[in-house]
């Protein structure tokens, strides 16, 4: 590019002027792999801060420190006026007859075998004694032999 005076303006390199030649397009290179290194961790970082969906609920304070293993386990909750059961990927309304044959069935159904005869009760603390008690009895006569209720030991309560 010249001008009427036949005066060329002075080309600089610029930021380029310093360095190797091959090292040029790597410095030109680095804010955009700067970008996508940040976009990475990111996405990496976000799918561990995530929620897990579920349910939240808040067993009752008790003393015992040791529990039995066992495969049978009953989640117990309150639920607008009435006791939600979910056991075996099943949701039952302790309240409904129709329900409670179901659950009946379905315990009946999993105590068949030998080694699964213990059942373990996670109840929220609002859970009424009367209703747990309705649910242990449903869970005796149909073939458990021993009912555990889940408590929240004193080192997880604080």
């Amino acid at each position: 590019m010249t001008t009427p005076w036949k005066w060329t303006p002075e080309r600089t390199l610029g930021i380029w002027r310093h360095g190797a030649p091959w090292l040029r397009p790597i410095v030109a290179a680095a804010p955009y792999v700067t970008v996508l290194l940040l976009l990475l961790m990111l996405h990496v970082a976000s799918g561990a801060l995530t929620a897990a969906k579920g349910v939240l609920f808040d067993l009752p304070a008790a003393g015992l420190d040791d529990g039995a293993s066992t495969k049978l386990v009953a989640l117990m909750l309150p639920h607008d006026h009435e006791t939600l059961v979910f056991f075996d990927d099943s949701r039952y309304i302790l309240g409904d007859d129709a329900s409670l044959r179901a659950l009946g069935e379905n315990i009946a159904a999993r105590t068949e075998r030998p080694d699964d005869k213990t059942l373990l009760v996670l109840a929220d603390r609002r859970i009424s004694g009367g209703d747990l008690m309705k649910f242990a009895e449903v869970a005796r006569r149909k073939g458990v032999e021993r009912v555990l209720f889940a408590g929240k030991s004193e080192e997880s309560a604080e």
